[in-house]
């Protein structure tokens, strides 16, 4: 067996650097010895023994600026140095493809098994990515169940670990809605893609307001805003999972923050908003009919999405409208909550670290 005294890890956005954490504190609690250097977020840097560089607060998303381009370029410079120097006897890299592909090969050229936890979304866009993650990979773990036949496909080694979210994310058990709805406003994670969302999101719950008695909520992943909020709109973080529980309907993007809510059993509307040439270089690639995982899991649109031009305010109130009033609220709910049986067993984390370590 490999010896597991010394592993990197690297992640570059906060919903994949949660994981990041929660699979350290495993690997730390079966080899207490091991030395984890990482790349990650400020959460990642207090868990490990050594840390060198903070990419998750870029909050990349579409194309890089030259600032992040060159930005990267300088962290990938510094880790091959310190491959050359002091190889780590494994790497495990968790999703953000662009960056982490190179960081992969260079492994690969100087024969450093690597581990890629949670697969990027090479079933919705650009599948060549598939062939050359398996040239420089070992072995794929991944977190959603049909994407193992994808890799198996391709003879890559890939194991489905299940979904680290449902051992965080609890389950309602009430479905009856408040008397007076508490509706929850969720901007995103990334600075770019918030910007172009608390606008529409604030117009829709102006419209809502007007029309039915509701409570709103905006979570965000940080406290540190500067934007006016209206006086009826309270602010908490996204991590309050218990003041999530109390919500009974979400205006969210797609991504993580639909499939947490999914688990939760929150009926919701995605919305998803980006710039006219991110929306149209996506438009080119995608190759999947929904964005919402849940949709794709169940291939029909259990949740509705209006993307882009659709995103707009009348139509998000519309629809928030729809579903509150609707008779199947509660049966939408308990179907959301069924999904849970589809991403695996309790345990995730710990299953991960222990393939990982006695592989």
């Amino acid at each position: 067996m490999t010896a597991n005294n010394r592993i990197f890890i690297s992640v570059g956005d906060i919903s994949g650097e949660i994981h990041a954490c929660n699979l350290v504190k495993e690997i730390k609690k079966i080899n207490p010895l091991c030395h984890i250097c990482a790349v990650g977020g400020n959460d990642l840097k207090l868990i490990v023994d050594e840390f060198f560089e903070n990419i998750v607060d870029m909050g990349v998303f579409g194309f890089l600026s030259l600032k992040q381009f060159f930005y990267l370029k300088k962290v990938l410079s510094k880790l091959k140095r310190y491959f050359t120097e002091k190889p780590p006897d494994k790497i495990i890299l968790i999703d953000y493809y662009g960056f982490h592909i190179f960081v992969a090969k260079f492994a690969k050229k100087l024969k450093i098994p690597v581990y890629y936890y949670i697969s990027p979304q090479v079933w919705a866009s650009r599948s060549g990515r598939v062939k050359k993650l398996g040239k420089v990979v070992k072995k794929m773990l991944l977190i959603l169940p049909f994407e193992d036949k994808l890799y198996k496909y391709h003879k890559i080694d890939a194991v489905f670990v299940g979904n680290p979210l449902i051992d965080i994310i609890p389950r309602k058990h009430n479905f009856n809605i408040n008397s007076q709805p508490v509706i929850g406003l969720f901007p995103g994670s990334r600075e770019n893609i918030v910007k172009r969302h608390i606008p529409v999101l604030f117009k829709t719950a102006k419209i809502l307001k007007k029309e039915i008695n509701a409570k709103f909520i905006m979570f965000v992943v940080k406290n540190n805003f500067n934007i006016d909020i209206p006086e009826y709109i309270k602010l908490e973080t996204s991590k309050n999972l218990a003041k999530r529980m109390s919500i009974d309907f979400a205006i969210c993007p797609s991504g993580t923050v639909s499939l947490e809510n999914a688990l939760m059993g929150i009926p919701m509307t995605v919305i998803y908003k980006l710039s006219y040439l991110n929306y149209f270089i996506i438009r080119l690639i995608i190759k999947t009919k929904y964005i919402t995982i849940i949709n794709i899991l169940s291939a029909k649109k259990i949740i509705p999405e209006l993307i882009q031009f659709n995103a707009n305010p009348k139509k998000i109130a519309h629809s928030v409208l729809d579903q509150l009033n609707s008779k199947n609220y509660m049966l939408k709910a308990k179907e959301l909550i069924a999904f849970r049986k589809q991403l695996g067993t309790p345990g995730v984390s710990k299953r991960t670290a222990q393939i990982i370590l006695r592989d």
